[in-house]
C-alpha cells in the first residue's frame, strides 16, 4: 500500500531527552490552549512563552491547528500520542495556537501559515528556527524533531553557514528552497540571484539544482519530459540524479494515468517503469522504507501492464523495504502482495498475517488474506 507523501530528513543526531525542565506558569488559557494529545501544552500568552523560552533557553514549538481539521485531528490522535515523541518533546516549550481564533491572525501573518496544521519552531530568542507544514507521523516527525533539536539544515542553521561563507551556495540553495516552502517567495528569488551572481558559469551544483527546480517546473505544466531526460543524461552528480529521476519517475506516473488512448497509456507505463529502474539505484537508504514502498506498489498497481521482469524487480525493492521497515503494516502489505503477484502466494499469506498481527484493526489487511486464500 503506497504513502500519501513523503518527508526527506536530513541527517539525524538521536538526543536523550531528559525530564522536562521548566514548569508551566499557570496563568489564564489564551490562544486557544486546550488539551490536544498527550503534549504538556504551555498555558500563557505568546509573551510568556517567549519569556519562558528566553529564561530556559528551550526552543519552542508552535501547532498551528484546526478543530475542522483532519490532519490535525490526526496528530493529536497518533503523533502527539506517541512516546518516543512526547520523551523528545521533553525538554520543548509546546504552544498550541487555535489557527481559527481571530485572535491568532497576527501570529499566522508573522510565520505566514497558510493553513492547518503548520508546525513552526523557534529559537530560544523567538527567532524561526524551522517549520514543517501538514501532516507528519510519529517516526517522521520524531526524526524531524531531531534534526530541529540539533540545529542542523534549519533557517537557523543555513542563515548561520551563510554568514560565515557568503560563497557557501549550497547552503543558500538550502535556504532558498525552505524559505519557498513557507511562501516567502521574495526570500527564496533572493538567494537565487545570489547564487546566479556569485557562479556566472552555472557550473556549481546550487546553479544545477536551479536548473533542474526550473524544468521540472516546466515539464510539471506540460508533461514535456524531454529536456529531464536530457539533464539525466548530462548530470553526474549522484544526489542531482537521484532528484532528477525522482521528479521524472513522478511526472511519468501522471503522464500515464492521463494518458488518452490505450497504447498511448501503454508507452508510457513502460517509461514508468524505466523511470523506476533508473531511480532505484540511486535511492538513499535512509528512503529505502517510503520510496522503496512507493515503487514498488507502483508496480504492483500496474501489474496487469507488468512483464514477470517487472513483478520480480518490485519484489526485490519491495524486500528492501521491509528490511527497513519490518514492523510497518503498509510496507509488509505491499511485500505481500508482490509475492502474490509473482505466484508465491504461502508467503504472500505469510506477511499479510503479519499486518493483521501489526494492525488488527485495519479491514484491509483482512480482505487481502481473503483474496489470497481464494486463489490458491
Amino acid at each position: 500500500m503506497p504513502l500519501v507523501s513523503l518527508l526527506v530528513c536530513a541527517p539525524i543526531l538521536v538526543s536523550n531527552a531528559g525530564q522536562r525542565a521548566f514548569e508551566p506558569p499557570q496563568a489564564p488559557q489564551e490562544l486557544g490552549q486546550e488539551r490536544r494529545g498527550k503534549v504538556a501544552w504551555f498555558v500563557g500568552t505568546y509573551d510568556d512563552l517567549l519569556a519562558e523560552a528566553a529564561r530556559t533557553k528551550h526552543i519552542v514549538f508552535l501547532d498551528f491547528y484546526s478543530r475542522s481539521n483532519a490532519y490535525s485531528k490526526k496528530l493529536e490522535k497518533t503523533t502527539y500520542l506517541d512516546p518516543q515523541v512526547l520523551a523528545e518533546l521533553s525538554d520543548v516549550l509546546c504552544y498550541s495556537v487555535d489557527a481559527d481564533a481571530k485572535e491568532t491572525k497576527p501570529l499566522r501573518k508573522r510565520f505566514q501559515v497558510q493553513s492547518p496544521p503548520a508546525l513552526v519552531f523557534l529559537d530560544p530568542d523567538g527567532a524561526l528556527r524551522d517549520q514543517i507544514s501538514g501532516y507528519t507521523a510519529p517516526d517522521s516527525f520524531l526524526k524531524e524533531l531531531q534534526r530541529i533539536k540539533a540545529n542542523q539544515g534549519t533557517f537557523s542553521d543555513l542563515r548561520a553557514r551563510i554568514q560565515r561563507d557568503p560563497n557557501d551556495l549550497d547552503s543558500r540553495w538550502a535556504l532558498g528552497r525552505k524559505l519557498r516552502e513557507i511562501g516567502d517567495l521574495p526570500g527564496y528569488e533572493q538567494q537565487v540571484a545570489e547564487i546566479h551572481d556569485r557562479d556566472r558559469d552555472g557550473r556549481s551544483i546550487a546553479s544545477r539544482r536551479i536548473r533542474l527546480e526550473d524544468l521540472y517546473s516546466a515539464a510539471s505544466a506540460r508533461l514535456d519530459l524531454e529536456p529531464l531526460y536530457e539533464f539525466v543524461a548530462a548530470e553526474k552528480e549522484p544526489t542531482l540524479l537521484f532528484d532528477a529521476w525522482w521528479r521524472i519517475w513522478t511526472l511519468e506516473g501522471q503522464a500515464t494515468r492521463s494518458a488518452a488512448d490505450p497504447e498511448q497509456a501503454h508507452a508510457r507505463l513502460l517509461r514508468y517503469f524505466a523511470a523506476a529502474r533508473a531511480l532505484w539505484p540511486l535511492v538513499p537508504a535512509d528512503l529505502h522504507d517510503t520510496l522503496g514502498n512507493n515503487i514498488a506498489w507502483s508496480f504492483y498497481e500496474n501489474r496487469s501492464g507488468a512483464t514477470r521482469a517487472d513483478l520480480e524487480f518490485a519484489l526485490g525493492v519491495a524486500t528492501k523495504a521491509v528490511e527497513a521497515a519490518h514492523d510497518v503494516p503498509y510496507v509488509v502489505d505491499t511485500l505481500a502482495c508482490c509475492l502474490f503477484a509473482v505466484g508465491r502466494t504461502d508467503e504472500a499469506l505469510v506477511q499479510i498475517k503479519r499486518c493483521i498481527e501489526l494492525d488488527p484493526q485495519n479491514s484491509v489487511w483482512r480482505e487481502r488474506l481473503m483474496m489470497f486464500e481464494k486463489s490458491r
